[in-house]
């Protein structure tokens, strides 16, 4: 495990060991695929294990890494053959440039992302996917290092009620 990928999971342990995810409230979503996945309006709640994980890519690509695919196969693991289980998948962007590519490219990483599962035998139905392109940053400063944290899709997993 190199260094930054350390360095990255304390920092997600840390936040999730916070006080503020005591707070998380469930999340509103809409099916991307389908109304069978989730009707419009009907909130998930998040399971208690693993709440989020997250997938890198480079600049401008879409491509899932191969260093990243354990981390969408522990997902599909989860999910498989449970019909109240649902991922929702995030895609982000380093936020530079045109907003409208930006969501363009967020929603491909996610959608790319989503078909990675799908080969691993999770119905596509119970994937729903979002692009924020770079509005959500997790990184705000201005180097290199910080604009590869922002190229992410983020999974979360959630149990319908």
């Amino acid at each position: 495990m190199n260094i930054k990928r350390l360095l990255w999971l304390s920092i997600v342990m840390l936040l999730v060991a916070s006080p503020a995810v005591a707070r998380f409230r469930p999340r509103t979503v809409v099916p991307v695929v389908s109304a069978a996945a989730v009707a419009p309006g009907v909130a998930v709640a998040p399971t208690a294990s693993d709440l989020l994980s997250t997938v890198y890519f480079e600049a401008g690509i879409t491509q899932i890494r191969a260093r990243d695919r354990s981390i969408l196969d522990a997902h599909a693991t989860w999910q498989r053959d449970k019909t109240k289980r649902v991922l929702v998948i995030e895609g982000h962007t380093d936020g530079p440039g045109d907003s409208e590519l930006s969501r363009d490219i967020g929603e491909q990483r996610a959608r790319a992302a989503k078909a990675y599962l799908v080969t691993r035998g999770v119905i596509p139905d119970q994937i729903m996917t979002e692009s924020h392109g770079g509005a959500q940053p997790s990184c705000q400063e201005k180097t290199a290092a910080c604009r590869a944290l922002n190229r992410r899709a983020t999974v979360s997993r959630h149990v319908r009620p």
